[in-house]
Order: C-alpha cells, then structure tokens, then sequence
C-alpha cells in the first residue's frame, strides 16, 4: 500500500476517534446526564407553598415557589437581614423563579499544594426543581476530561487522561454530600435559583447567615459572608469531604469570591477560587477567574467555547 493511501487512512481514522470520542466519550456522557436529569419528575410539591413564619424561631425559610412565578420584596423582605442586602444586590426581585440554569467558568485547578497547576474549563448545568448538577470538565495540559455530577440523589466524580484511561472514579456516600454541597455552593451563580429550593437561612453574625437544606435523606449546612452592599466573598461548609489518597477525609471547605458583575440580569462574583482544608494546612486548589455565559432555564449543557 502506497504511502498517499495510508496517510488518507490515518487521517480518516483519526477523524473518526475524534468524532467517537465526542458522541460515545465523556461529553457525550455527560450531555446524556443532563437529559436523564431534565426526565425526572418535579422532587417538590410547589402547589403546598412555604409554610408560615415562626417569628420567634431563629431559621427561617425562604418563600418557595414554582418556576416561573415572581419573587417579590415581600419574598426577601422575611429573610435575615444580610440575605437581604444580598438578594437586593442580586437583583432578583421582579424576576420569574427558575427550573433550571447552566453556566461557564474558566481558570485552573491542581490536584495538591505542591501539584502543578492545569487550565481547567467547566461546561455546567444545573436542574433545580429535582436536584441536579452535571459538570464536564477539561484541561488541556494534560489532556484530561472529566464528570463532575449530583443525579438523584448520588454524586461522582469521574476523570479520564485523554478521554480514555480512567485515572479517578470516586461515588459513595461521602461523594453524594459532597456533591450535595456543591450543588448549593452553585447557587452564587445563579441567585433565582435559591427560591425553587426548600432552603432555611439564620443570621449567624453581622454580615453572615447559614443557610441549609434537607435533601435524598441528607443535611448540609454552610455559611455565606456578605460585604457593607451585599456582595458575597465567601462560602464555607463542613459537611463536605475531600478524597485524598484514597481517603475520605472531613473538609473545611470554602470559595472565597471577588468583585461583582452583571450578567443575565443578575449580580454575581467576578471571580471565585476554591480551599481545601482537611489536615490543618488549608490551600487554594482552584481558580476561575473568568464566569460567562449564563442561561436562564436552560435545556443542556453548555455548548464549547
């Protein structure tokens, strides 16, 4: 076989796995997790609304309602006070509630404190009114792709070199409250998206508030701090774990934020990192510097960029 042919072969081949790998690998994967999350029934029962206010109890809950229906200045006004200077800051008041919203973030991530840093790009979408997050991941430097995902209940996190070789796959009760945290952690995002959740919030100190929610039989709680306008600049949980050598281990978790922009209509950070805190020696292990292209009740996955 002459050379010309055997090159017009290797390039139809190549052609060919590239294509594979997108329909059949990891993307494709996670596009079919966003559809078997959009199948899911409604998780919660909008018609029964929020049940009255016990004002001499310290939570309180936030106004639920079904997608669609506006959030009002009554809705934020029951809220403690710093929820309130974040949510005007938002913007959501006069907005429809929303069953859905996907999102791009860009920057970097490591795998330690002492590990190299990898450019990282996040394709994310999230369904509210049936919990559910679905994250593909890529670096290029190495070429990794990856699955970061909370369906009905689970979560897993799934990594492949070159789209290929599995290097993680991590799922089990501690990835399901991770991942659960996680899906919360998302809602700085997206601030409609708070209210199609059954969310309780109690102000905690001047300009702090925890907030919390019950879930497929679990409990997550975290912390938000707001500046003087409402601007977030952090967000830590401990009910969150981090894998590290095999190990599943307590985390102090936290992303901080910085600066503010508008997008969609919404307030949200400019930029947000990530800490890991599970022995002592707290570090950051990601950065995205760059959050874009956010879609209001979106039906998929974000496209490339």
């Amino acid at each position: 076989m002459n050379k010309p042919i055997l090159f017009i072969i290797s390039i139809t081949l190549c052609t060919a796995l590239i294509i594979a790998i997108r329909f059949v690998g990891l993307e494709g994967q996670a596009k079919a997790n966003v559809k078997r999350a959009r199948s899911l029934p409604q998780a919660f029962d909008y018609a029964r609304g929020t049940a009255p206010q016990n004002k001499t109890a310290q939570w309180v809950s936030i106004s639920m309602g079904a997608p669609g229906s506006v959030i009002t200045e009554a809705d934020i006004d029951i809220l403690p006070e710093p929820a309130q200077r974040y949510f005007r800051n938002a913007q959501v008041a006069g907005k429809n509630r929303i069953s859905s919203f996907s999102v791009i973030l860009e920057g970097r991530i490591r795998n330690g404190p002492t590990e190299p840093w990898m450019p990282l790009i996040m394709r994310q979408y999230n369904r509210l009114d049936n919990p559910a997050r679905v994250v593909y991941l890529s670096s290029t430097k190495p070429p990794m792709k990856g699955i970061d995902s909370f369906l009905e209940g689970q979560g897993r996190m799934l990594i492949k070199a070159m789209d290929l070789i599995k290097v993680v796959d991590s799922k089990g009760p501690e990835m399901a409250i991770s991942a659960f945290v996680t899906f919360l952690n998302d809602l700085t995002l997206c601030p409609l998206a708070y209210f199609s959740l059954p969310l309780k919030f109690r102000q905690i100190g001047s300009n702090s508030i925890e907030l919390s929610m019950t879930y497929a039989g679990m409990a997550v709680s975290a912390v938000m701090t707001v500046d003087s306008e409402g601007r977030p600049v952090n967000w830590r949980s401990e009910d969150r774990y981090a894998e590290v050598k095999g190990r599943n281990l307590k985390d102090r978790w936290a992303t901080p934020f910085e600066g503010s922009k508008e997008i969609a209509g919404l307030r949200i950070p400019e930029k947000g990192a990530g800490i890991h805190d599970y022995d002592g020696n707290p570090y950051i292990y990601v950065e995205l510097d760059r959050i874009h292209s956010l879609v209001l009740d979106a039906n998929s996955l974000p496209e490339d960029l």
